[in-house]
């Protein structure tokens, strides 16, 4: 007996030491348990939002998340990498900021520091019109309306050059009335705004009979600055292509930066049914006509220094998707588009992708309102006769600050992204490139990574509204449900597209990880990302991103 009890105390000794040397306390002095962090980036470089930024942390930390200059806790995270969505905007007085990222368990907390220059995504309307043109509102109205509703960053009224239908102001007053107005409404750090017109290449018709008198198509012109004496054209007198972007490389040459964007190239005879007698007609763009005219030297070099990309989506629906095998959300009004194979967008990017002469030089995909009858740019519920969209559409561009010229120069530089009105962010990197609307060299396969965060309701970290006006909060709580990368499809051949990968995440936050083992000089690429939404109107609660294209160079 005395022997059981001896060997029970003994177990009981042993069993003792064993849960006090596994409950000891770690060694805190020598660190030991605490979680640790390091951020592998080097200081000073520049990210833009939606990166994945390489870290290492230890210690099985039970809470993580990242700040930029000790603001709001951020917990987007990619197992132990941050992304970087909505961060808080870089002070104006500076271009860079202090990201931290924090672990912490129960010995205690860890962090890193580093300095970086952070592009963050703004959201624009830069394609509508008031009572200086053809629209319904004043364009001060629109102004305070954008700025009272806070959900644009930039907005930019297009009126058209040609098109004068004010009663209150005499044609020569319209151009510094707007002048006057962009300036006064600009407010440096919270909403942006441009200089811009309208030019309408479009042919005449009187009654039946049309008047071969220029190029076709819409083209809309930004200033980089209110300069005084830059003046806009119209294309009673200024009738090509040519003419029109030699005459706006001569205001370049001039010091007065501009940039141009096509109009939805699928437009149609809008006027003729308005004004049966005298009307403009065939805004649609046949991009095979517009790459041969690449041959003329002066004329490659002018619209080399001007053009920069097309609308893919406006208040006419969509002009990219059909020939892609992806959903188009919000189609054209057939009743009013020219649904003519070589205007779609899918046609413009086979044309600049195999044309030797456009080879290296940007051009990228935006979204706009391009909204005629409503009192505010960006919003939603447009339904009458002559559209049947009822949303906007908005475009996404990186920049560290929301000032005219940076906003300017990040759209200039092709920094930017259309979006079927709802602020979806997202980036898209191929072989590691930040890469809109631009050629590169990549390797085989090639690797390409995705990044989307859905809308959400309240505010974004930089106090805009996240809902557009007409909205409610409960109507943009909807996760991202679908991304697509599509690729040049030089099998079917042109104007076809391909849909090289998929997945439906059905989440808010989106990490994806694409490769293509059959990449080709001379390939292009672009991506869809869909997000739900209010349902407007039966079947129509779809919203896209449309992000890119890049083209492939060389493949090294």
């Amino acid at each position: 007996m005395k022997i059981k009890i001896i060997l029970t105390m003994l177990t009981l000794l042993l069993l003792s030491n064993t849960l006090t040397t596994l409950c000891a306390p770690k060694d805190v002095k020598n660190n030991e348990g605490l979680p640790s962090v390091t951020i592998n980036i080097n200081p000073y470089e520049t990210i833009y939002e939606g990166d994945i930024i390489n870290c290492t942390i230890t210690g099985d930390p039970t809470f993580v998340y990242w700040s930029i200059n000790n603001q709001s806790k951020h917990t987007t995270f990619y197992d132990d990498d941050p992304v970087i969505f909505d961060p808080e905007p870089t002070p104006i007085d500076t271009d860079y900021v202090t990201l931290t990222v924090y672990a912490k368990n129960s010995y205690g907390n860890a962090s890193d520091s580093v300095q970086l220059i952070v592009k963050r995504i703004f959201f624009g309307d830069i394609h509508w019109h008031t009572t200086l043109s053809d629209g319904k509102f004043p364009l001060k109205t629109n102004y305070l309306n954008a700025k009272k509703d806070n959900y644009l960053d930039f907005a930019c009224s297009t009126e058209h050059a040609e098109r004068i239908r004010s009663h209150f102001f005499p044609f020569i007053l319209v151009w510094p009335i707007t002048k006057n107005l962009v300036s006064s409404q600009y407010n440096s750090g919270s909403f942006t705004n441009f200089l811009a017109f309208e030019y309408s290449g479009r042919k005449i018709n009187i009654g039946n009979i049309k008047l071969p008198l220029g190029d076709s198509s819409n083209i809309n012109f930004y200033y980089k600055d209110v300069y005084p004496t830059a003046k806009r054209y119209s294309s009673i007198i200024i009738r090509t292509y040519a003419a029109i972007l030699s005459t706006m490389n001569r205001e370049w040459n001039a010091g007065h930066y501009n940039i141009g964007f096509f109009h939805h190239p699928l437009a149609g005879d809008i006027d003729m049914i308005h004004n049966p007698l005298f009307g403009l007609d065939n805004l649609y763009v046949n991009w095979t006509n517009f790459i041969k005219k690449m041959s003329d030297d002066n004329f490659r070099n002018n619209a080399f220094k001007v053009i920069r990309g097309v609308e893919v989506y406006s208040r006419w629906g969509s002009s990219i998707g059909k020939y892609s095998d992806i959903p188009v959300h919000w189609p054209y009004n057939e009743s009013i588009i020219y649904d003519h194979q070589d205007s779609w967008v899918e046609n413009a990017l086979w044309e600049w992708s195999d044309c030797i002469y456009t080879k290296g030089h940007p051009f990228v995909l935006i979204a706009s309102s391009d909204t005629h009858d409503l009192d505010r740019p960006g919003s939603a519920k447009i339904l009458n006769s002559r559209c049947t969209t009822s949303t906007s559409g908005i475009i996404a561009a990186f920049s560290i600050h929301n000032t005219r010229d940076e906003i300017w120069e990040a759209i200039n530089n092709c920094d930017i992204y259309g979006s079927q009105l709802l602020k979806i962010r997202a980036n898209v990197r191929f072989d590691g490139q930040m890469a809109l609307g631009q050629w590169i060299n990549c390797s085989s396969p090639l690797n390409i990574t995705i990044t989307a965060q859905s809308t959400f309701p309240g505010y974004d970290s930089s106090g805009k509204n996240m809902k557009p006006h007409s909205y409610l909060e409960d109507q943009l709580d909807y996760p991202i449900q679908d991304i697509w990368l599509i690729k040049k499809d030089n099998d079917k051949g042109r104007p076809w597209c391909k849909v090289i990968n998929h997945t439906s995440p059905n989440t808010n936050t989106v990490v994806v990880n694409f490769q293509d083992f059959d990449v080709q000089p001379n390939d292009f690429y672009w991506v869809a990302i869909r997000q739900k939404g209010e349902e407007l109107k039966p079947g129509q609660n779809e919203y896209m991103a449309f992000i890119g294209p890049v083209f492939i160079d060389n493949v090294v």
